[in-house]
């Protein structure tokens, strides 16, 4: 079985990098580009996370991330979203399981994906990786 990460950010270049961010590490990568587009292809696709944009106004983000830890077939899929580190988080951000920067580095990357246990250990919550977390590694 593959395991693919669903990556939905309106910015084609952070779309690029945050696919070849995912594919160095060793997930397929699916895309989806309307909010309601998330939850049909998360349920479809039962991938091993999802990185939303945070830009999404309040309402539908809120609405987004409600469907999707209410539904059974996306209920335990691990949510990042991807957030602006000058701008403070919007109320609806709290359900998810972390946030990467907008300056993220493949480092934030991998960080990210081992705190929410799915390149390797147990999901141990919700959090921010902030942009000086892991140092040294080449950006991609």
């Amino acid at each position: 079985i593959a395991r693919t990460a669903l990556i939905a950010v309106e910015d084609p270049n952070i779309l690029y990098l945050l696919q070849r961010y995912a594919e160095e590490s060793g997930f397929e990568t699916a895309t989806a580009h309307a909010s309601m587009e998330v939850l049909g292809r998360a349920m479809r696709l039962h991938p091993a996370f999802i990185i939303l944009d945070g830009a999404l106004p309040e309402a539908a983000g809120r609405k987004l991330l409600s469907r999707l830890q209410a539904h059974a077939d996306t209920c335990t899929i691990p949510v990042i979203l991807y957030i602006s580190p000058d701008e403070p988080a919007a109320p609806w951000t709290a359900g998810a399981a972390g946030c990467l920067p907008k300056s993220v580095k493949y480092a934030d990357f991998l960080t990210m994906l081992a705190h929410i246990g799915v390149l390797h250990g147990n999901h141990v919550g919700g959090g921010c990786v902030a942009d000086d977390t892991v140092t040294g590694a080449p950006d991609i």
